[in-house]
């Protein structure tokens, strides 16, 4: 009979450990995760002409598992942010052409592996202009989850970041200070 208790006390302490380490994740993509490449060679340091450029990463509709996890923008193939769910953020670019690269996970055919998607669209952004780009999943069924950035105007950039987190230099400047409707 002792030695039945004993194994299910650990047992039960094996349970409470494992379940420990399966929240930490959890609890860590809680968090925000933006952090903004300060040395990308597109941001524009001090004043200057420069388009500011908001990044949103608006909640999705339902759980899209790995596709939920943080993604990465790049632009011109070099890193310049990471976002979460729910969050935006804005930096100040040097104006011309730039292309911008989404990277995720997701999972992907018919035993459901991990794969890493990317697209890239290509923007011009002017000196002076402020330029919101809404970071959009498309499901692609068994192909799976992928992010195009759309470029929004004010008034649906606004309405889309009511709910949403502000980070880094947006904290200063966050979408529903931006005069117009």
């Amino acid at each position: 009979m002792k030695k039945g208790r004993g194994i299910a006390a650990l047992l039960l302490i094996v349970a409470f450990a494992l379940a420990g380490c399966a929240g930490s994740p959890m609890q860590h993509l809680s968090l925000s995760a933006t952090h903004i490449q300060k040395d990308h060679s597109l941001i524009q340091q001090g004043a200057g002409n420069y388009a500011a450029v908001y990044f949103i990463r608006p909640d999705t509709e339902r759980y899209m598992g790995a596709a939920d996890n943080r993604l990465t923008v790049e632009l011109n193939k070099e890193l310049l942010i990471n976002l979460v769910k729910s969050e935006y953020t804005v930096v100040h670019l040097k104006p011309g052409e730039v292309d911008v690269t989404i990277k995720s996970l997701t999972n992907a055919g018919p035993f459901r592996e991990f794969k890493k998607m990317q697209r890239t669209k290509r923007y011009k952004f002017e000196a002076g202009a402020t330029y919101f780009l809404s970071i959009e999943p498309v499901d692609g069924e068994f192909r799976g989850v992928f992010f195009l950035p759309h470029m929004i105007d004010l008034a649906s950039a606004k309405e889309k970041s009511r709910f949403m987190r502000a980070v880094g230099p947006a904290r200063k400047k966050p979408i529903s200070q931006i005069g117009g409707s």
